[in-house]
């Protein structure tokens, strides 16, 4: 176990290595300050911020607004475009990238300095992945991203001390993702 336990950081470390040079938006290429030319991401998918941050944007943004009708204010209208801006940056920094590299997958988001990778997923523990339908034999899939339009449903099963895991997480291109992933194309179920 220690072997594996050992292995899996060292993935997850060259992971990150290779993950750093890139801004948290791909498209817009290598970090200025990447010293070498990276090596390309095997796939890379964004998804919108988790359901209970948009609740809790929500019900913050209804409850100052409630606070601000209460008190009658004559600054409401500077504080309702606060409110506004402090809400979008909320959302906008609440995005996931879901990252597939060399190494593993992981489910980062946007610092200030350098992008955090979490959730982390070792390629060589990945056993299988599968689209839209959780197999009956899988284990129960911890959600790892959110639903947006156009996104389809993908389950990833891994091995992680010594027992099968699985993640649900949602993609735009379920086949490039499994792909990426599996080194292969996906197998029809």
């Amino acid at each position: 176990m220690a072997g594996l336990n050992r292995r899996w950081a060292q993935e997850r470390e060259k992971h990150e290595r290779q993950v750093q040079p890139w801004r948290f938006f791909v498209a817009r290429g290598p970090r200025r300050s990447a010293t070498t030319t990276p090596i390309r991401l095997r796939y890379w998918s964004y998804a919108p911020p988790r359901t209970w941050v948009l609740v809790a944007a929500v019900v913050a943004a209804a409850g100052y607004l409630t606070y601000v009708g209460l008190a009658d204010t004559a600054s409401a209208g500077t504080d309702l475009g606060r409110l506004v801006a402090i809400v979008a940056l909320l959302l906008f920094v609440s995005v996931t990238r879901i990252t597939v590299s060399q190494h593993g997958v992981s489910f980062d988001i946007a610092g200030i300095r350098r992008v955090s990778c979490y959730g982390f997923v070792a390629l060589s523990a990945i056993l299988d992945v599968t689209v839209r339908q959780r197999p009956e034999d899988w284990p129960r899939a911890r959600s790892a991203s959110s639903w947006f339009p156009g996104a389809t449903r993908v389950y990833l099963l891994y091995t992680v001390d010594g027992a099968r895991a699985a993640k649900s997480l949602w993609v735009r291109n379920p086949d490039r993702f499994g792909e990426a992933v599996l080194g292969r194309p996906m197998r029809e179920r």
